[in-house]
This record gives structure tokens, sequence and C-alpha cells, in this order.
């Protein structure tokens, strides 16, 4: 047998990485007869103190274990990727290798649980192989014990039993001498050597020692053997730690209990909108034995129920949303912008209150415009569409939107640690569905599956008038349905504004009838929009308020807008979601409008500012005491008024606002004013 030299490698990290963002789809790939990486192990024992049995066991019982990586790859690049950057033995593997795993009988093997996790489902990987120093790949079959706590878990494989297995050895002592064996990611197997450290307890109550010894690791030794230099297995390798490594006692694995397996985690629970967390114990039983993709799927979905109710109980921890105490803020909130806004619990005082999000915006083609806040792993969008493309277009195919956040915010795919490839696109979405959240808007929700780093792409697209609102996250697949959960209470909390020009409010409503048969919130359900462009003039109702005003008040045209702002707000101590802000813009410079507010008594949490406000619209005090005023230097008048609804509520007055550039006079502002009253309508 030719000898090969040991291979020492420092590595202080968790031994469960691998090289999936670097691997080539299988499509590139050598035929599955190729051989895999040859083991690499240490010379006779007259030079080791390791013996032929043991080096023989290296060789026939030790295996890795690998995933078969993906077949396609739909993502377009900006140019070709090079995968001659890649290592040969790397690129032309048709597998991915994650970690080790070792015959401890005619059919059973053991690797680490955190190898094969069975409480994780990839949507790219969705099968487990061993493959043997020759090439040869065995799919995982049944599991017959294991513990995700104690980090073991023994199987049997598909169609190969095994004449060469290692024995478990328990008697050993600190200063004896041990041997690693295991993957090292692309070189095969290698074995390194090293003292007997002792034990430490596991970190939560101390139910079992770990032992720690100097042998050396690397990523892709999880699962490995530990051994004597007689080659019995003293321990199951599962971590390095500052050059220790850490390895599960033969006891614990020896021991083992065969009938059932529990997995068992205490997961933080935490939301981007919240304040609190949520410390939680999972833990779930299931019988052995049992094929290794049955329990996954009982495990996972298991844990996706109990994920479901450990956010509503975190929710339910938080504070009292819109009728506590914590929304006084909040229910005085309205939007100003078009860029969508979220509500959240303020850290320092614990209030429900509304953000001021950063935006950056790209510039499209058409007039159009992208609008971009970056909320941790979180994405806002809101595209104002351009305006060669239709509102049909983009609400029937979520890829437009994705492409057009690829195209102007750029995203790379990195190969051999410094080449960069921009992506383009990520092709068509794997599956498109809709979400109808807590206020009644239906919002489009599509996914893209990120073959080559293992992740998923969602997107929750709202349409609006002039173009949707997007939110989006990037997580490892396995992670899918909790970030599902999590997405839909951010939809939940989301604010937006109605916004468009009359031309487009047109083509939005419109859509109801179109084969998107649009569905619009309750809260516009009755808005009857009629744009009468022959005669300049609008008409809609918002809530209670209607409109129908002509030219007399302003010079509508195509390009006039019109913004509805809903929100939350207590009356006559009743919760009520609705319009409460009406804009109309003559132009979109913003210069020439009317807006109309619903003002409602503030609570007196909110201070002396917000009750003096409140007096000036119910003592009718400027501007709107119907007064005209001009600004030669501001090139501008404005006048206002206040309406009070038909029932004369006490606690609400509606402000009406104009304001115009190069005002002819006084009375043509108050005949404007005088006009657009005539033209307003209240309900209670």
């Amino acid at each position: 047998m030719k000898q090969k030299l040991f291979l020492f490698l420092i590595t202080a990290a968790m031994l469960v990485s691998s090289c999936v963002s670097n691997a080539p789809p299988a499509s590139t790939a050598a035929p599955e007869s190729a051989a895999a990486p040859g083991p690499t192990v240490p010379p006779p024992e007259n030079q080791t103190g390791f013996s032929a049995r043991a080096v023989s066991l290296s060789e026939s019982a030790v295996f890795e274990v690998v995933l078969e990586k993906p077949i396609n790859d739909n993502l377009v690049y900006e140019r070709e990727l090079n995968w001659e950057k890649i290592p040969f033995a790397i690129r032309t593997d048709k597998y991915v290798p994650i970690g080790t795993a070792f015959a401890i009988s005619d059919t059973e093997l053991v690797t680490a649980f955190h190898v094969i996790n069975l409480g994780q489902v990839s949507m790219t990987y969705g099968k487990y192989f061993i493959r043997d120093s020759k090439g040869n790949v065995y799919e995982v079959d049944r599991i017959t014990s294991g513990s995700n706590e104690q980090d073991f878990l023994t199987f049997t494989v598909k169609g190969r039993s095994f004449t060469d297995f290692f024995e478990f050895e328990t008697n050993y002592k600190t200063g004896d001498p041990v041997y690693s064996i295991g993957n090292a990611l692309g070189e095969g197997i290698v074995v390194r050597n090293g003292l007997v450290l002792g034990t430490v307890p596991e970190e939560e109550s101390g139910r079992w020692n770990l032992l720690k010894s100097s042998a050396d690791g690397n990523p892709g030794n999880s699962g490995g053997p530990l051994v004597s230099p007689n080659g019995k297995v003293i321990a199951l390798v599962s971590a390095l730690r500052q050059n220790i490594l850490y390895s599960v006692p033969a006891e614990l694995i020896i021991n083992r209990n065969q009938k059932t397996l529990s997995y068992r985690i205490k997961p933080t629970y935490g939301h981007f909108i919240l304040a609190n967390n949520l410390n939680r114990t999972f833990e779930s039983t299931v019988n052995l034995p049992d094929n290794y993709r049955t329990l996954q799927e009982k495990i996972t979905d298991a844990y996706k129920k109990d994920y479901a109710l450990g956010m509503e109980t975190l929710f339910k921890e938080a504070p009292e949303y819109l009728t506590g105490p914590n929304n006084y803020y909040m229910l005085q909130a309205s939007l100003s912008s078009s860029f969508p806004e979220i509500d959240f619990v303020d850290q320092d005082d614990d209030q429900w209150t509304l953000s001021k999000l950063n935006t950056k915006a790209y510039n499209l083609v058409d007039d159009g415009r992208l609008l971009h806040a970056d909320l941790r792993s979180w994405g806002l969008y809101k595209i104002n569409k351009p305006k060669s493309v239709s509102l049909e277009k983009i609400y029937s195919d979520p890829r437009y939107c994705m492409d057009l956040i690829l195209q102007n915010i750029r995203q790379d795919r990195t190969l051999a640690g410094t080449d960069k490839y921009r992506i383009l696109s990520y092709g068509d979405p794997i599956d498109v569905s809709s979400y109808t959240d807590t206020l009644g808007r239906k919002w489009i929700s599509a996914r893209w599956l990120i073959t080559y780093e293992d992740r998923i792409f969602i997107m929750y697209i709202l349409p609006l008038p002039n173009g949707p609102a997007l939110i989006t996250t990037s997580q490892s697949s396995y992670l899918r349905y909790a970030y599902e959960w999590d997405i839909q209470k951010f939809c939940d909390h989301l604010w937006a504004a109605y916004t468009a020009s009359f031309e487009n409010w047109d083509e939005f409503i419109n859509l109801k009838s179109s084969n998107l048969k649009l569905q619009l919130p309750p809260f516009l359900e009755n808005i009857n929009f009629k744009w009468r462009q022959n005669d300049a003039a609008i008409s809609f109702t918002a809530g209670s308020v209607s409109f129908d005003i002509g030219k007399t008040v302003f010079d509508w045209n195509n390009a006039s807008e019109l913004f509805l702002a809903p929100s939350h707000y207590m009356e006559n101590d009743s919760l009520n979601f609705s319009v409460r802000k009406i804009i109309l813009n003559r132009d979109p410079r913003g210069r020439e409008f009317i807006t109309m507010y619903k003002n409602i008594k503030p609570d007196p949490r909110l201070g002396t500012n917000a009750e003096e406000n409140w007096q000036d619209i119910v003592q009718e005090k400027f501007p709107f005491n119907e007064r005209p005023a001009i600004s030669a230097q501001d090139n501008k008048g404005f006048l206002g008024t206040v309406i009070k609804p038909p029932s004369a509520s006490p606690e609400v007055r509606y402000s009406l606002y104009l304001s115009m550039e190069d005002p002819r006079s006084e009375d043509d502002l108050s005949r404007r004013l005088e006009s657009l009253k005539q033209g307003v309508q209240v309900e209670n």
C-alpha cells in the first residue's frame, strides 16, 4: 500500500459547513461512476502507533455523507460562470460531501445528527447518501436510533451491508492517544492523531459528558470515529471549537434507545416588529425504525404547528395591539407618502408606533421608479410602474417584479472566493399563491428556489393603483415555513397608501373585471371611482367622504393624482380602519392640491401640542377660517375650512385645505373653495 502522510488541519469552526455554494450543477459533473477522492491514511503502526487493523477499517468502514447536486440552475447571469476556477475534484463531482459516517455492524452506520438533520427538510437536497472509497453511492434508508441533543444518528442504507465495521471501546483515560478519522471535504478520508484531554458536561444541565481531545478536525469530520490505536471507537466526532475536538462518548451510542427518537430544541422566538422575545422548548417523539424522509416529515410537520403556536404566544405577550393603552401614538398616525410604513413596538416605551423609513430610489424607464428600504433580513419595496407597463402585466407576472429588483440592486454569486457574477434573474417562481391579510387586502405571494445556496426567496406583492408594494426575504430553504408565517404577520402590519394618476386609477379599478379579477380591500369596495376626462371632472367615495368636483376647482387632467391613506383610529370608543386622509394633486409636482383630513379629538396622553392643534380646528382658526391668503414671495395662495359631520359629533371634524400657485386673486381662491365645498359630501 502506498504510504501517505498525516494531514494536520486547524479549523476553529463547528464541523457542519460544506462546499455547496461553490458546487457546479450536476449537469457539469462527471457520471456517477466517477471515483470520489480516495482515502488518506497514516503510515504503518511502527511509525504512528496506528494499527494495521485501524488502517484497514479507515478504508473499508468509513464513508462520506453526501448530497446529490441539483441538476438545474434557472438563474440568469450577466456573464457565463467560469467553473475552471473551482478545483477539478469538486467541479466534476456529482455529489456534495457534508460529513462522515462509519459502520458499527453488518447493517448499521452512525453519524452526527447534525449531518443528517431530521429536523430540517431542504428544498434542494432531498436525499442523503453515503459514498465509499471506490465512489459507490448508497441512499440512506431507515433510522434505527438517534438524538439531536446528543448529536448521533444510527441508520441503514439501501442495497449495502458491511463485512468490516468498528467496535466500541469505553475504557479510556486522560492522556491516551486517539485518532480522528473523517471526510476532509474534497480530500477524502483523513486521519489525525491527538490525546484525550478529559470530559466536559453538556451545556444545558450536565445530563451527559462530552469527550475532549487534541486530535485535529476540519469541516466534514462531523460524524466520524474517534478511535484508539487499535481502531476501536471511543467517541463520535461532533464539533471543533478553539482547537479542541468535542466528541460523543461511545457509551451514549451503545446505550441508545432503539424504539423511539426524541427531537428536542429550545428556540428563542422573536419578530422584527416586536421588542419582546419568547423562549420555548419543542419536543417531538417518533417511533423507530422508520424511513428517514418519513421521520423528517413527521418532525417538521410537528414543528410547523409548534412554531405557529409559539409565535401566536409571542404576539399575545407583546403590548396589546390597537385596543390597549400602548396605541395612542399609532392611532393618531397617518401616511404622507406613497412608500409603505410598518407599525411596530418601540423598545424604549413599549408603544405601538409607525415607522419613518429611509429609502433609496432607482429610476426606471418610462418615468418608473423603484424605492427600497433595507430592514435587516427583510426588503421593503415600492414600484411606481413605468408608463409602458400595464398593471395587469405586473400583477400577473411576479417574475417582472423580481427581475426589476435584481436589475437595479446588484446581487452577486461568488465562485472560488473572489470571482463575482451578477445575477439578472431568478427565472420563473416555483409557485405562486395568495394571502389575504387582517385588513382584507389580497396579496400575491411567489417563491424562487436559489439552488446554488439552498435558499428560498419569498416575495409578497400588494397590488396598488400605481404599482405594487413588495415585502421580500431570502432564507435557508428549510426555514421557509417559519418565514412564511413571519412575512404574513409583516403584511398584517404594513400601512400602504393607495395613490396614482387618474388614468392609473381607472386602469386599477378595471382590473376587477379583467382576467386577473383584482379583489379590492373592504375599505375601497365602494370607491365608485370615475374620471370624466372630457369634462375634466372626478368623482369617488372614500370611507364616509364623497367627492364630485370639476374644472371650477382645478384644471384636472390624466396626470392628476388621487392619494388615499387608510389608517386605524378610535371614534366614539370604537376602533375603525378606513381612509382618513385624501389628497388630490392637480399635477405630479404637487404644487396645486387639495387635502382633506379626518381630525379626531386626541388622546390626552399625546400632550398639549396635540390638544392645541385640535382646538385650532374646532375653533376654525387660520388657515381653516375660509379666509384666503396669498404669498407673493412663494407665488402661492391657500385657504381652508372645517366641515362638521351630520351628527355634529364633538370628537370629529374634517379639515379641507386648498393650495395653488400663481393665484389670480383672493376672490378666485374663495370661489374655488366654495365650488370644492359643494362637491364634497360627508356622511356619519
